[in-house]
């Protein structure tokens, strides 16, 4: 731990001296066509290199995250104006009293030493403030960054956070519909119900160990739909007409898991509860490399059906999870006439994709 530590601070060091190496060659260069060589050009910069540290870093360890961060902006310029002043101040008398007469003595050879004078003062401030008004805007930028990469991470963790909230409702959801389905038999004592309760076994194995994923082979959802299907069919036998029909490509494709099957549940729940003639319902799966479509129509009871507070939870449910998913990805549509109950569904995969 100490010793990455270490590393750290190194890498810290040595960021911050490239910083300043850079800097101080860039005003050399610029100031060099005002010097008789490159040699002076770099001495004159190298004066000033105390007042610019000096201020830079009070700057940003002091001023931003103790006064600019904390909205007192006016405080803020108050205050970098008045350090810009004490440098400035402090910076006339080192160079009139050491550092000219150390390296250019010609400069102020018989003149006389005039270390208030505002010009030469506003134009000492000016020279300091440079590398202030740099690492100032590279602050704010890079704080700014961070702070959105930050909000980005929690926002995702708290849309994966709903998500598998959303499906660990889902689950159970359908357990308990299919579990009322095979009850239903059970009581009317049908030799069906050994041969259901196996394909629920399978259902729960899907549910339970294959779909803990991001994503899933669709042939592995329609696989879990028609075992649906088979098994609400020997519960309702002839009391129901299923058209189901898959087309297009669907081997390379991936989806949510369970992310259709609460429709489907949701079209033999209701669209068959409450039903005494013979209903129907039908269901297209239609897939390509760029787009899934989906549409379950189901009848709907002559009989209305009572709504609880139970009733659309499922539909709610994926909903929701299509909407934290697909985003404007996703078409969604839900009509409902005096005789059927039909959903549509339609996923730009591309989009999803990139």
């Amino acid at each position: 731990m100490l010793s990455l530590f270490s590393v750290l601070n190194i890498k810290q060091v040595t960021y911050h001296i490239v910083f300043w190496v850079v800097i101080m060659f860039s005003f050399a260069i610029s100031e060099w066509g005002y010097r008789q060589t490159l040699g002076d050009a770099i001495i004159y910069e190298l004066l000033y290199l105390p007042s610019r540290l000096i201020a830079v870093y009070v700057n940003w360890f002091i001023l931003i995250p103790k006064v600019l961060y904390k909205n007192k902006f006016f405080f803020y310029f108050l205050y970098l104006v008045a350090l810009l002043a004490i440098i400035a101040i402090a910076h006339r008398y080192f160079v009139l009293y050491w550092g000219y007469p150390k390296f250019f003595p010609q400069w102020i050879q018989g003149q006389h030493i005039h270390v208030w004078k505002f010009s030469n003062l506003l134009q000492a401030a000016l020279i300091i403030v440079s590398p202030v008004a740099f690492t100032t805007g590279f602050r704010l930028f890079f704080d700014w960054f961070k702070e959105r990469r930050e909000t980005e991470a929690l926002r995702r963790e708290k849309i994966d956070a709903e998500l598998k909230f959303l499906k660990s409702q889902t689950n159970p959801h359908f357990l308990f519909n299919t579990l009322n389905s095979i009850y239903g038999l059970a009581l009317e004592k049908s030799e069906k119900t050994p041969s259901l309760i196996l394909k629920l076994s399978d259902i729960l194995s899907y549910t339970l160990y294959e779909s803990n994923v991001e994503k899933v082979a669709l042939n592995k959802e329609l696989t879990l739909i028609e075992n649906i299907i088979a098994l609400e069919k020997e519960r309702y036998e002839k009391r129901v007409d299923i058209d189901y029909k898959v087309e297009g490509q669907v081997e390379e494709i991936t989806i949510p898991p369970l992310i259709l099957i609460p429709f489907i549940e949701n079209a033999f729940k209701h669209g068959l509860k409450n039903e005494v003639k013979k209903g129907w319902i039908k269901i297209r799966i239609k897939a390509s490399k760029d787009v899934l479509f989906f549409m379950i129509e189901n009848s709907i009871s002559e009989v209305e059906e009572e709504t609880t507070n139970g009733g659309g939870l499922g539909l709610q449910n994926v909903s929701r999870r299509l909407d934290l998913i697909y985003a404007e990805q996703k078409e969604l549509g839900i009509t409902k006439t005096n005789t059927s109950f039909m959903v549509t569904l339609t996923i730009n995969l591309l989009q999803n994709e990139s």
